[in-house]
């Protein structure tokens, strides 16, 4: 018990990267205490945005529900909507981080049972599963309590279904995942793994997000949603009539103040983590496998033909800044996790918003009516704010450069023995991150064209105007990256998705846009003043920036010990 303690609190803290309260002298840090704090803000936030998208959308079931006497099937609709999307995040979950890194081949060879191993990390997805399912779910029981009326025991027993649902999904995923991993070499293909579980996920959320437009976009009229539900409503109330084990689950809310359901939940909980515990046993010696597998080197022996076109293409003789930027590109665009969550969100932002458009002003009719509306809405001027404003976001949001030395965190001692100049070396990641950049003010001009018809000429001015505000904001990233860079991690995801210079940029760049959004809408009324305070202004600003980042920079660098 003691070694599975030990596993759990493991990975519970190489998962999470929680900042460490106290330094190396046992004193608190106030500067840990500072950036927990923060996570606790951040992590609050979305899931308050999240948890209130989620109340909306019950709460216009329920009323269309409960005028027609069938308000149960919200609860229904959560258990059986809910599932689905918590085993696809789940399943994504435990597939993508069966292998994170060497670490995990190190860890084999530990006088620690494997059992303890996939329990540990079984247990450490297990907690953000748990809170998706709170979310997803969980907000279903709470608007029907509430309207009902319900007992007490009514919530202790919605609590105990979704840790039943939730210990249910995590040990089916491990049961899938782990005998496809050892199907196979390709699937213990890491980055073949991370850009599938990439594309699948990002499929879920456009198909998430188009089911809640859909139904939000008729909640002032019950009579659609009714219309559009009609085939789901008959379907599950005949599946809650043939399936026992739903009846019980729903029976155990509507019948909540009888005191033997809770006790029923209890032991089917228990005994659902002792079978968890077993199943992983008996999947240790497989994970055990998978595990060797990932560590495993694959060696392609070339011919002659492909040797020269290799040496060619890769060796061939480049300008030291041409080299600097084609490994920066390179090395963001192959490991999964960088690209997935940096680059791509100019791709998936666009769909994601046209999507939500799409359905929010579906009643207005055809592409050609929305135009018409959205140019009514708004004034020449603040349809060239939008445009700027939505091309110096995509621009921006790729965590490029607020992220560039933290990812080289394992070659900066390598680059620093190199006869390259720092200066180039700290150029081109700012180059890299402007290339994405131009890419996301393209994307905003083509949308301020299609959506506003803007003509020409302000195109031109869009393009200027978000160009040099992304440019700001990625000499803002470098900034904050060579202030404060992330050198100490194990594995990219840490590097990316849990480096707290990304958020602090991604905040930066929210509330700024933000206010330079309102501040245009309230006070700028000619082009002339948007373009001196959204164009002039900026580019002075980040030439400023800009002669005072490579002395930093180089100064920086020069001290950096990895």
């Amino acid at each position: 018990m003691k070694n599975l303690i030990a596993v759990l609190r493991f990975y519970f803290s190489t998962f999470y990267a929680l900042p460490a309260l106290k330094d190396s002298q046992g004193k608190v840090s106030s500067k840990s205490v500072l950036k927990l704090l923060g996570i606790v803000v951040l992590a609050v936030y979305i899931g308050g945005s999240f948890g209130f998208l989620a109340w909306q959308l019950y709460a216009n079931l329920y009323k269309v529900f409960a005028s027609i006497g069938i308000q149960r099937l919200i609860l229904v609709y959560a258990l059986l909507y809910g599932s689905v999307y918590i085993i696809l995040i789940s399943f994504v979950s435990s597939f993508s981080t069966i292998y994170t890194n060497e670490m995990e081949a190190y860890l084999s060879t530990l006088p620690v049972r494997s059992s303890f191993l996939l329990t540990g990390k079984a247990a450490a997805l297990a907690v953000p599963e748990f809170l998706f399912t709170l979310i997803i779910m969980g907000t279903a029981f709470i608007v029907y309590g509430m309207n009902e009326q319900a007992a007490w025991l009514f919530y202790i027993n919605g609590v105990l279904i979704l840790l039943l649902v939730t210990l249910l999904i995590v040990t089916i995923s491990y049961c899938i995942s782990i005998p496809l991993l050892a199907m196979g070499r390709i699937f213990r293909n890491r980055d073949v793994t991370m850009i599938v579980m990439g594309f699948i996920v990002m499929f879920g959320v456009l198909y998430l997000n188009t089911s809640i437009n859909r139904i939000l976009a008729f909640t002032e009229d019950p009579a659609k949603i009714i219309s559009m539900l009609q085939a789901s409503n008959e379907t599950f109330l005949n599946l809650l009539d043939a399936f026992p084990p739903l009846q019980f689950i729903v029976k155990s809310l509507l019948d909540a103040a009888n005191p033997v359901y809770v006790f029923l939940l209890f032991m089917i909980l228990a005994a659902v983590l002792f079978l968890s515990f077993g199943v992983f046993t008996v999947l240790a010696p497989l994970y055990q496998r998978v595990i060797q597998g990932f560590s495993e080197q694959y060696i392609k022996k070339m011919n002659r033909a492909q040797s020269v076109s290799f040496l060619r293409t890769n060796t061939g003789r480049q300008s030291p800044l041409m080299a600097l930027f084609l490994r920066e590109f390179r090395s963001m665009n192959r490991e999964p996790v960088y690209f997935l969550n940096g680059p791509f969100i100019i791709i998936l932002l666009p769909v994601i918003l046209g999507i939500s458009l799409y359905f929010s002003m579906g009643d207005q009719g055809s592409l050609g009516e929305i135009t018409t509306l959205a140019r009514s809405n708004f004034t020449p001027v603040q349809q060239v704010l939008v445009s700027i404003v939505t091309g110096a976001f995509l621009g921006s949001a790729t965590s490029i450069t607020c992220t560039s030395l933290s990812r080289d965190a394992k070659h900066i001692g390598y680059i620093k023995t190199l006869p390259v100049s720092s200066s180039l070396y700290l150029g081109a990641k700012l180059i890299h991150g402007m290339l994405f950049g131009l890419i996301g003010c393209l994307v905003a001009a083509a949308v301020s064209i299609v959506l506003f018809q803007v003509d020409e000429p302000l195109v031109v001015l869009v393009l200027a105007a978000s160009f040099v505000l992304t440019l700001l904001f990625n000499v803002l990233g470098l900034y904050i990256d060579t202030v404060n860079p992330q050198l100490r991690w194990e594995n990219p995801v840490a590097a990316m998705k849990q480096n707290v210079n990304a958020v602090i940029m991604m905040l930066l760049e929210m509330l700024s846009l933000g206010a330079l959004g309102f501040a245009g809408f309230m006070w700028v009324k000619d082009l002339g003043t948007l373009m001196l305070f959204l164009l002039a202004l900026p580019l002075v600003i980040t030439v400023v920036l800009l002669l005072l980042y490579f002395p930093l920079g180089i100064g920086t660098l020069r001290r950096l010990e990895v």
